[in-house]
C-alpha cells in the first residue's frame, strides 16, 4: 500500500491524495461519496451486539493494522475508507471536520458503533493522549508487532461472523500476545 493510500483510508486532513489509476483503469477517488448499496454492504457486514456491547465489523480488514476496511465503486471511480470511518461518515454526514478522527474508546478497532462509550471523533493528538493513556501507545517503542494485531482483528471478526458470542469474543480479544513489561494494547 503506498503511502498516501494509507492517509486516504483513514482521511487524515492535510496530506496529499492523488488520484491514481489501476490497471483496470479505475481511479481512486478520495472524495467519492457513499452509494446507498455501499451502505447496504456496510451494515450486511456488521454484527450488532446487544446492549452496549460493541458492534464488529465482519468483513474486510486490513494488514497489518487490523482495522476494517470497506471499498465501493462507482463510473470506474474508487474510495477505500476504514470501517469505523466509514460508521463516523454514516452518523456524521458526508464529510468530517478537517483535523478529525475516530477514537474508539471501546479498544476494539473493529468496532463500528458510533458513540461515546464506543467511536467518537476526536482530533490526533487527543486519540494519541487516550492510547497512551490505556497503555495502548508508548510513544516511539513498539507495544505490539503490527502483525499481531491484525491477527488479533481476525480472531475477533472469527468470533462473531455466525452470530454474537460474548464468551468466544471475549476469548479471542484477551488472547493476545504482549511485550514483556507492555500493557495490553486492547
Amino acid at each position: 500500500m503506498e503511502d498516501w493510500e494509507q492517509w486516504e483510508l483513514f482521511s487524515i486532513s492535510g496530506t496529499p491524495t492523488p488520484a491514481s489509476v489501476n490497471a483496470r483503469n479505475v481511479i481512486t477517488n478520495p472524495n467519492l461519496r457513499a452509494t446507498p448499496d455501499a451502505i447496504s454492504r456496510f451494515w450486511r457486514q456488521v454484527v450488532k451486539g446487544p446492549a452496549d456491547h460493541c458492534w464488529i465489523w465482519v468483513g474486510a480488514v486490513s494488514t497489518p493494522d487490523g482495522y476494517g476496511r470497506i471499498s465501493w465503486q462507482v463510473d470506474g471511480q474508487r474510495r477505500t475508507l476504514s470501517a469505523h470511518r466509514f460508521a463516523l461518515l454514516l452518523d456524521h454526514g458526508d464529510v468530517l471536520p478537517d483535523g478529525i478522527v475516530g477514537e474508539h474508546s471501546c479498544c476494539e478497532p473493529l468496532c463500528v458503533r458510533v458513540g461515546d462509550e464506543h467511536l467518537r471523533l476526536t482530533t490526533q493528538s487527543a486519540n494519541i493522549s487516550y492510547a497512551v493513556a490505556r497503555g495502548r501507545h508508548n510513544s516511539n517503542r513498539k507495544v505490539v508487532d503490527s502483525d499481531q494485531r491484525a491477527t488479533r482483528s481476525l480472531r475477533v471478526r472469527a468470533a462473531v461472523k455466525d452470530g454474537w458470542d460474548l464468551r468466544t469474543l471475549r476469548a479471542a480479544q484477551d488472547n493476545f500476545p504482549t511485550i514483556p513489561g507492555q500493557n495490553l494494547l486492547w
